[in-house]
């Protein structure tokens, strides 16, 4: 029994360990198992009519990183406590001539102190096995909290980089979020190097975008009450843009005033992001997959009004968007953060 006891310790304290290392210091959008299960029960539960409030949902990510820290904690806890547990009595006894007390309990209450370098004193290690278990405990518990400390700070940093992004997007659009006044401006700039620079300028803020959600997958599951901070509403803005650019180019390169290497970049940065956040994050079903070409007729208004220009440019609209349109809605129903527009 206390053999079985002591591998059990072993494994969940090795599985508490694993799951801090993958998430902190090996973030690539590949967590361990169990932070995998939290996550998407928990994806699944802010979906149900009862937590899918927004004044709920804006608390999402919040509380999903407040209950993979728990997790890992007591997964490190309880590992330290089943394998210290077998030794109360005779490798660690209490201090003085008080009785040393055997129960799940107290194993737990030595390997908390131990954990956390509180240093209490009460209860001892007496062998060289458990005085050896007492410095790792005391290491692992002091690394922890460091590396969550990190954890924490670097998804803050992050995100707040993320809302800057959203908010240039806002103030880009008039802080209407709709990208036909943008496209209006620059579809008929004189100055092409203007639209050249403001394009890699996005696309280097989405690579920006891509990378720090690699990092970190926790950022997927951050919500506010304010739309134009939603992951599927800066995709949209420069999926439409680059899609209406790379159209407009198709049907005549002379009424587009974009370089061709700036439109793509965007183009393939923004798609990268959609590829990336659908594997990693999305895992809902979108049936609002109608494509819409109002963008495009506009967008013919402002370029050249006759009808085979709108009818050209509509049908190379259409074929751009029907890359992303399926997957962009998609997240847009998993984040429940935009409305999506009626076909």
């Amino acid at each position: 029994m206390n053999w079985f006891l002591t591998a059990g310790g072993f494994l969940l304290t090795s599985l508490g360990v694993w799951e801090t290392f993958m998430a902190v210091l090996h973030p690539r959008a590949t967590v361990g198992p169990i932070t995998k299960v939290i996550n998407r029960g928990f994806h699944f539960l802010v979906r149900t009519r009862t937590f899918a409030h927004p004044r709920v949902l804006v608390h999402c990510g919040p509380v999903l990183i407040v209950t993979q820290v728990l997790c890992w904690a007591t997964l490190l806890l309880i590992g330290i406590s089943l394998i210290a547990w077998p030794q109360l009595g005779t490798g660690i006894t209490a201090t003085g001539s008080n009785p040393t007390n055997t129960d799940f309990a107290s194993a737990v209450y030595y390997s908390g102190f131990t954990i956390t370098t509180l240093g209490v004193g009460d209860l001892v290690p007496r062998t060289p096995a458990m005085q050896f278990l007492t410095i790792t405990a005391a290491g692992l518990g002091f690394s922890f909290f460091t590396l969550v400390l990190a954890y924490v700070i670097s998804v803050y940093s992050t995100l707040a980089r993320r809302n800057q992004f959203a908010n240039e997007i806002e103030y880009r659009t008039g802080r209407t979020g709709d990208s036909l006044g943008y496209l209006r401006a620059y579809l008929s700039d004189s100055d092409p190097s203007l639209v050249n620079q403001d394009l890699y300028t996005l696309s280097s803020n989405m690579a920006e975008l891509l990378e720090s959600h690699h990092f970190y997958p926790v950022l997927h599951y951050f919500r506010f009450s304010e739309p134009w901070y939603a992951m599927s509403r800066m995709l949209r803005f420069c999926l439409e843009v680059s899609s209406m650019m790379r159209a407009a180019r198709q049907v005549d390169s002379s009424k587009s005033a974009a370089s061709p290497e700036a439109v793509d970049r965007l183009w393939h940065a923004s798609m990268q992001m959609l590829e990336g956040t659908k594997r990693h994050f999305v895992i809902c079903h979108s049936t609002h997959d109608e494509p819409d070409p109002r963008l495009a007729i506009e967008i013919s208004r402002s370029i050249g009004n006759s009808d085979e220009l709108s009818s050209q440019l509509k049908a190379a609209f259409v074929d751009q968007q029907s890359a992303w349109l399926h997957d962009l809605n998609a997240l847009a129903v998993c984040t429940r953060s935009e409305a999506l527009r009626d076909s």
